[in-house]
């Protein structure tokens, strides 16, 4: 067993040439390799290596929260993280990028490096992003669910799983606390928001009992319902683009929960880029469409095909199984509903905010679009209940 040490640039250099598959991927000798830190996210330290023959992304487990040392943190997200990729690479391929290594006392792993590709926030903020990029989302959120859940596999397989990632627990609570929870909490100290100009809407939302009994019911069902293996944090800054190569990264929050948490959380974000630039509100309308029809097209040809490899639904003839289908997906638009309204307002009043907002010119410009996005998200959750189509969401978009 090797102790842990966190690797700087020469630590991983030393450690990749000690390994033979990921040296023979860089090729070349060691000295001549590239390294450079793409550190990004809160929790991890992120290198790019790349060699005459090939790349490499190497990712390690900090004891702490990246940006803040003080905030401790197991080490074994890297070990989730590449539990989830090993579970869902043989249905989605395609759309994430290949884990090459995993190092259980080291908690690191090393990938396929994407490059030119760039994080989809990001190419959104700079206009580069391709229209029809949520085609793949959709693609990958219908596989994987389907794929994972209750309705393809025997029950003893998907339990396995199910208990297998219920270890996440760190991580998970991350997402009670700063997705559903903090949010509507007066006084909690990690939400901060742009005041005084949003302090009237944040007090209406944490003192408004109606919004605080619909999060909870958001609350149980993300808490009750194992329905798939998620990805956990599926927004615009854990997918990576190059044209019409789309890939979905950082799934270290991976859990099994409502199916309608992933595709909520990377609604939300769309519709947060439409707030913070209404002049692409029709574009994240078609954006969201063009996800859900391919997310149901998958998810339901699946289930056609392979709905009774699992223990639900068995006994329906193809009628009852296509009334099944249409009411799952029914249920799933609700859930994605709700979640997508809670990602609106935490990433606006809360701990980890979103940098779409900085394309608003000035300060008031800026709140002007937080304020219409809590509004939006509050909208969202209340009337989730009665959702059942995207075009019963978009209607609710008043931005």
């Amino acid at each position: 067993m090797t102790a842990y040490r966190t690797l700087d640039i020469e630590g991983w250099r030393a450690y990749l040439a000690s390994t033979p598959d990921l040296a023979s991927r860089l090729g070349g000798r060691p000295e001549g390799w590239q390294l450079r830190e793409v550190s990004d996210g809160n929790l991890n330290n992120v290198f790019l290596v790349s060699g005459p023959l090939g790349g490499l992304c190497c990712k390690q487990s900090l004891p702490h929260v990246r940006v803040d040392p003080d905030w401790k943190m197991p080490l074994t997200r890297t070990d989730f993280e590449a539990r989830y990729m090993r579970a869902v690479a043989p249905h989605v391929g395609h759309l994430m990028p290949a884990l090459y290594h995993f190092d259980p006392d080291l908690h690191l792993l090393a990938m396929e490096s994407l490059t030119p590709h760039r994080v989809l926030r990001g190419a959104l903020a700079t206009g580069v992003a391709a229209a029809g990029f949520s085609a793949r989302i959709g693609e990958y959120v219908g596989r994987a669910a389907f794929l994972t859940s209750w309705r393809a596999r025997p029950f003893e397989a998907v339990t396995k799983q199910v208990a297998a990632f219920a270890a996440n627990t760190t991580l998970t609570r991350i997402t009670v606390d700063l997705v559903l929870t903090d949010p509507y909490r007066a006084g909690c100290k990690r939400n901060h928001w742009l005041s005084p100009e949003l302090d009237d809407i944040v007090g209406e939302l944490q003192s408004d009992p109606q919004l605080a009994s619909a999060v909870s019911r958001l609350q149980e069902r993300f808490l009750t319902a194992p329905q798939a293996l998620l990805h956990g944090d599926l927004h615009t800054g854990s997918i990576m683009v190059d044209g019409d190569d789309v890939r979905v990264i950082d799934g270290e929050f991976a859990l099994y929960g409502p199916i309608g948490f992933d595709a909520g959380l990377y609604v939300g974000n769309l519709l947060l880029h439409a707030a913070a630039n209404p002049g692409r509100l029709d574009w994240m309308c078609d954006e969201i469409e063009t996800f859900w029809r391919h997310f149901e097209r998958n998810y339901r040809t699946l289930w056609s095909e392979r709905g009774r490899s699992g223990d639900i639904g068995a006994l329906l003839d193809d009628s009852g199984q296509q009334q099944a289908q249409v009411a799952a997906c029914h249920a799933i638009m609700k859930d994605l509903t709700g979640f997508a309204g809670l990602e609106m307002i935490r990433r606006t009043i809360g701990y980890a905010q979103v940098s779409d907002y900085d394309a608003r010119p000035n300060r008031a410009e800026r709140a002007e679009a937080m304020r219409e996005a809590l509004m939006q998200g509050r909208a969202l959750i209340l009337h989730a209940g009665r959702t059942e189509t995207p075009g019963a969401l978009l209607d609710l978009i008043t931005l």
